[in-house]
């Protein structure tokens, strides 16, 4: 195990720092930034196959950086003082929750509660002391990244979120040098969990050297069926075609004693191959290499990452967990320098040796001012399999369900998808588009879960067309950047320094007229925060939340209150001329009237996507919850182009009727309907001290990775 001697190291980068005048990035971290051959990617490359990537990050970037990025809060100096408690007394102690509090008890919660306030208040003191660049600070931040002329909101972000790396250049899961890049976007998939899959499926069995699938809760399912189905014909065509294997790596989060002592575990065929997982043994796949990992930082540090880069040609980074849950979700396919952005950050992820080593390590590809890019149906994505044009005028009469047995909550069941490898982009968004023509098949879409009846047969006439696959117009290069989070392992508010909460933020304290936001959970403190700030500026604030989503996990202490307690806090401290600049909306079903509650299990809305003054976005996998804020790994990417940004906020509302039915009333944060009439059921907001025993069912699917977050 060896690294190349010409591979700097962090003393050497620090050595030349006295060199260097910046104006607003630390020295150190602008050399770090704007030497591209200093990456994680490039070292590895240049060492010995078996040389895990958490000694490359400690050569490049010093030990302290590699042992903070994974801290479990178990530190030499502090054994002793994380003894895990088991059972549910054990539990309880993780949620702060006990049966009878003595009063040394009452003043370790009050003390918890102090520290939490005083974390949030540095995130809010750090968001308020935000200033817009000078014109030489522009010049400066422009040069820690390779893209053209990006826009000066989109680097007053970028600069607040690479300033977060000063004290740890991997606290955005990514090498510097990488974190700003550029690329395009052929595709955006807005939908139920089946479509995303099925593209998912589409670039596996096309690729040729090598796969990379990360996801937060891997589950037995229908969702997981169509990947394996998938790995099973891409090891097919790898063996009838006499190739190389193809190198599977696939990285999920399933709670494990053992990460206590070490976060990254390996993951055995037999365990693998069990039932709550199901991915086919070594032997179902001889035309591939799997190899498995499965990471969490214990208590709550989850990897709630989901993406996938395939043959670093192709990155997509979605919403959703390979599992089937009634959601609609998002997903968008990647093309370009940014993809190489995404390879060294999936690198990182896996922290440990690779085994066998990804073959294209050692090939990067080149790109150029001439690179060309495809869009709509001169993009290909797969090859063909048997008679293409019959299976896709077959699958255009078929809606994209999920194609295995999957428990519902009133005992019924997904149908089965017939097995179709799309040839293209555009097969693929005609064969799930056009079989929108009547409301009842939109209805029927849509019913993943518990089925329920349209109620909206008569749409807005504003209201665009269902298409759930988004074919991109043509465009060149953007400016993108990765604004991503490490996980935090211990309990608390702290840990807000890091790229995605610093882009968030700034995008708040730098937006001029509008922003927009989806998420299926509004509550983390410093956002609520900043939005409140935004609208008192004048800037409209538009906010697509969930009802009912999560509601037991996010009445825990210090979680920030379900979306209805946060909706009523927001508007009780505006002034009545404030009001109307913040719209929050309840997720509304494109086939519905009214709101769906997530509770009932039959829609919810797992979206996450940020939009700023119509022209700089962000997606990927944050919430705007205390979890996504203080605690999981996410990977987020942050956009420069007012063509995606306005596509993208099109077919949102295209693909939902939360626009047309789903506002709240500015008086109070509750929805009424046109006659004023609330939903029925609606309960009183909870309150009192204990509203936190009501948490403790999420939490424990938290915990279990099966709340769907």
């Amino acid at each position: 195990m060896s690294i190349a001697a010409s591979v700097r190291t962090a003393r050497a980068v620090l050595e030349q720092q006295s060199d260097v005048s910046t104006t607003f990035i630390p020295p150190a971290l602008y050399i770090f930034a704007t030497s591209p051959e200093h990456t994680v990617t490039n070292a590895l490359a240049n060492s010995t196959p078996d040389t895990p990537v958490r000694i490359i990050a400690e050569h490049l970037y010093g030990l302290e950086h590699g042992w903070e990025h994974h801290w479990t809060g178990h530190h030499p100096d502090h054994a002793g003082e994380h003894k895990e408690k088991t059972g549910l007394k054990g539990l309880f102690s993780k949620l702060q929750i006990k049966k009878k509090k003595s009063d040394d008890g009452q003043m370790k919660d009050r003390e918890a509660q102090a520290a939490a306030e005083k974390e949030e208040s540095e995130a809010t003191e750090s968001w308020a002391a935000m200033e817009p660049l000078r014109p030489e600070q522009l010049d400066e931040v422009r040069r820690c990244g390779k893209w053209d002329n990006p826009s000066e909101l989109f680097l007053n972000l970028y600069a607040q979120a690479l300033r977060a790396l000063d004290s740890n250049p991997l606290n955005g899961l990514v090498s510097p040098p990488l974190m700003g890049a550029s690329g395009v976007t052929p595709l955006t998939i807005i939908s139920v969990i089946p479509d995303i899959i099925q593209h998912h499926a589409d670039l596996i069995v096309r690729a040729e050297h090598e796969v990379f699938l990360a996801t937060n809760f891997w589950e037995a399912s229908g969702a997981a069926q169509t990947i394996v189905d998938a790995l099973k014909e891409l090891s097919r065509r790898v063996v009838e075609g006499k190739r190389d294997k193809v190198v599977v790596k696939l990285m999920y989060d399933r709670g494990n004693p053992a990460q206590v002592v070490s976060p990254h575990q390996a993951v055995a065929p037999k365990t693998y191959t069990g039932d709550r997982v199901k991915l086919p043994a070594p032997e179902e796949i001889p035309g591939l290499h799997l190899q498995v990992q499965n990471y969490h930082v214990p208590p709550v540090g989850t990897f709630h990452s989901k993406f996938m880069v395939v043959d670093r040609k192709i990155a997509i980074l979605n919403s959703n967990n390979i599992q089937d849950r009634v959601n609609v979700e998002m997903m968008v396919h990647y093309e370009g320098p940014i993809v190489q952005s995404f390879y060294d950050m999936a690198l990182l992820s896996w922290w440990e040796t690779f085994d066998p080593p990804l073959p294209l390590l050692y090939r990067p590809p080149v790109y150029s001012g001439d690179s060309k890019y495809e869009f709509g149906h001169a993009h290909p994505v797969i090859g063909t399999k048997g008679d293409l044009d019959s299976a896709a005028s077959k699958a255009r009469e078929t809606l994209a369900e999920h194609h295995a047995q999957t428990e519902l909550p009133d005992g019924q069941t997904m149908q089965q998808k017939q097995e179709v490898w799309d040839a293209n982009n555009q097969d693929e968004a005609e064969r799930v588009d056009d079989g929108f023509t009547t409301a009842d098949k939109i209805n029927a879409h849509l019913n993943t879960g518990s089925k329920i009846g349209a109620t909206d047969t008569d749409p807005p006439p504003n209201a665009a067309a269902f298409k759930p696959v988004v074919l991109h117009t043509e465009h060149k290069p953007f400016p993108i950047a990765m604004v991503n989070r490490s996980p935090r392992g211990r309990p608390g508010h702290g840990d807000t320094y890091v790229p995605q909460d610093q882009a968030w933020l700034a995008a708040f304290r730098f937006a001029k007229k509008n922003v927009f936001i989806q998420t299926p959970t509004f509550n983390a403190k410093p956002i609520v925060a900043a939005a409140l700030d935004a609208v008192r500026r004048g800037v409209l604030v538009e906010i697509y939340a969930d009802l009912g989503f999560n509601d037991e996990g996010e009445l825990l202490p210090f979680q920030g209150g379900t979306n209805e307690m946060v909706a009523a806090h927001m508007y009780g401290e505006l002034d009545e001329a404030q009001k109307d600049n913040l719209r929050i909306y309840w997720y509304t079903g494109k086939d519905q009237k009214t709101p769906l509650n997530a509770a009932d299990k039959s829609r919810n809305c797992h979206v996450k996507l940020m939009i700023v003054d119509g022209h700089v976005g962000m997606q990927g996998n944050g919430n705007q919850d205390s979890q996504s804020w203080y605690h999981s790994q996410e990977i987020n990417v942050l956009v420069d182009s007012e063509l995606v940004c306005r596509e993208w906020r099109d077919a949102i509302d295209a693909n939902q009727n939360t626009l047309h039915y789903g506002r709240v009333d500015a008086r109070d944060g509750v929805w009424r309907d046109p006659q004023g009439n609330t939903l029925p059921g609606q309960k009183p907001l909870p309150h009192g001290p204990f509203k936190s025993l009501g948490g403790v069912v999420g939490a424990v699917q938290r915990v279990r990775g099966e709340g769907g977050f």
